[in-house]
């Protein structure tokens, strides 16, 4: 197996993606087959489930020769992480695996070019025997769904953590309102305006208030660096969806589920009546 990565923006939200990825699991499954790259896992305190996948048109080089369905990995995070992480801006990433010595995965970062700005690296990274099985996602009909600047957005739910633990979302077809506040430091609300989102849509009559983890809400944030966009979905009694788009969609009908994109599902905190 032999995947390049040659774009240098899209090899910055490669290695981004693997820094925030590690603050929710520190060991996945990578699995690749001959149509693209997936990974999915779960925090520790079992209350978000992420989900990555991209697709084998996303990569520069995508071979896969293997006469197996998938290849599984099972990676450590911060170590795969910690390699990325010392990629300059010039840096290709070259991943290849060698069935034939199925213990490692061989990472290299190579400059393209003549300047000798960035010399050539390679790692040798050991795999390990994870015990995973995948969790099916049910697809639901959710009662509310508004998309805005992921930075922005990243920015407030920081603040917002600073005055508590719980992030509480009001959702109305009129406003959308998100609160935080606890005895010690007071309370913090933020309207959010309807035009300022990029899409917003609602079932007729509906008015959500939900509460979730802020600790957990800031690390799902912590994508906005692979995508300048967040969409949320939210309903009753269902965890959050959140997702965001790694490549810009060739038509206006293309489906997530096509594109490169990670998608995290958060459950919200459950209040005593």
């Amino acid at each position: 197996m032999n995947v390049v990565v040659k774009n240098k923006e899209n090899a910055r939200i490669f290695s981004a993606l693997f820094q925030n990825i590690k603050l929710f699991s520190e060991h996945i499954n990578l699995m690749f087959n001959g149509d693209r790259l997936y990974a999915q896992g779960m925090d520790n305190s079992h209350i978000s489930i992420f989900e990555i996948s991209i697709p084998k048109t996303w990569f520069d080089v995508y071979e896969y020769t293997s006469k197996t369905e998938s290849i599984v990995m099972g990676i450590s995070v911060p170590l795969l992480y910690k390699i990325l992480n010392t990629r300059e801006d010039i840096h290709e990433i070259h991943l290849k695996y060698d069935e034939s010595n199925c213990d490692k995965l061989y990472v290299d970062l190579l400059n393209p070019t003549q300047s000798k700005t960035a010399f050539d690296k390679h790692f040798e990274l050991p795999l390990m025997e994870i015990e995973s099985e995948l969790m099916a996602i049910p697809e639901i009909e959710y009662a509310a769904e508004f998309s805005l600047a992921s930075s922005n957005f990243a920015n407030l739910i920081s603040q917002l953590k600073l005055f508590g633990a719980d992030l509480q979302i009001k959702c109305s077809e009129e406003e959308i309102r998100l609160i935080s506040n606890s005895n010690e430091t007071g309370n913090m609300s933020v309207v959010v305006p309807i035009d300022d989102l990029s899409l917003f849509a609602i079932n007729e009559g509906e008015v959500l208030n939900m509460s979730f983890s802020l600790t957990h809400f800031n690390n799902i944030c912590a994508f906005h660096k692979v995508s300048n966009i967040i969409n949320l979905k939210i309903s009753d009694n269902y965890p959050l969806k959140a997702t965001y788009v790694l490549e810009l969609p060739k038509y206006e009908d293309d489906e997530v589920s096509k594109l490169a994109h990670i998608m995290v599902f958060l459950a919200p905190r459950v209040t005593e009546e």
